[in-house]
C-alpha cells in the first residue's frame, strides 16, 4: 500500500472536473503546457502522471502514462488540441512502454508504419520477406527483403 499525501491529493482534486462520472474523461482545470498536457505543482509535473501516482500506484521506472481514452476515440484530431491530454481519470490511464504508447495512438508515425502490410513496391511484409535493422539513433526500421535484394544487385 502506498502512503498518500492527503494535502497533495486534496490540492490535486480541486483542479479536476469529474462531473462526467466514473466512466467519463476528467479534464484538468489547472495550468497546461504548450503541448496541451495538464501541469501540477511547483515542479510542473504532468497532471495525468500525478493522477496515476496518487490514485493507482507509482509509475514503474522507464514507463510512460498513456491516455487509454484517447486510443478509443476516432473523432479526436490529436496534437495540441487533443482533449484527452487533459484527462486525469485514473481509469483512463495506464503505465506502458514508450513504444506501446506511440503505437497505440493513431496520430503517430510509428502507428501508421506498423499498420502497413506492404512495401511501397507492393511486396507483402511477411516474416520471410521483412528485414529489420536499427538506425544510428536506435530506431527499428522495416525493409522489404525483395526490394533490398534488388537494390543491392543493381549496385553491384
Amino acid at each position: 500500500m502506498i502512503a498518500i499525501d492527503r494535502r497533495r491529493l486534496r490540492a490535486f482534486i480541486t483542479q479536476v472536473d469529474s462531473t462526467a462520472g466514473p466512466d467519463g474523461c476528467w479534464p484538468w482545470r489547472g495550468s497546461s503546457d504548450q503541448d496541451g498536457y495538464g501541469r501540477f505543482g511547483k515542479q510542473a509535473e504532468g497532471a495525468h502522471r500525478v493522477a496515476y501516482e496518487l490514485m493507482v500506484r507509482p509509475v514503474p521506472a522507464g514507463l510512460h502514462v498513456d491516455h487509454t481514452c484517447h486510443n478509443d476515440d476516432t473523432t479526436c484530431p490529436g496534437g495540441v488540441g487533443c482533449r484527452h491530454r487533459l484527462c486525469v481519470n485514473p481509469a483512463h490511464l495506464e503505465a506502458v512502454t514508450q513504444r506501446d504508447n506511440l503505437l497505440r495512438s493513431r496520430h503517430t508515425m510509428p502507428h501508421h508504419n506498423a499498420a502497413k502490410t506492404h512495401c511501397p513496391q507492393g511486396h507483402e511484409y511477411t516474416p520471410e520477406n521483412t528485414y529489420t535493422r536499427r538506425t544510428s539513433k536506435g530506431y527499428a526500421r522495416r525493409e522489404c527483403r525483395t526490394c533490398r535484394r534488388d537494390r543491392l544487385a543493381a549496385a553491384a
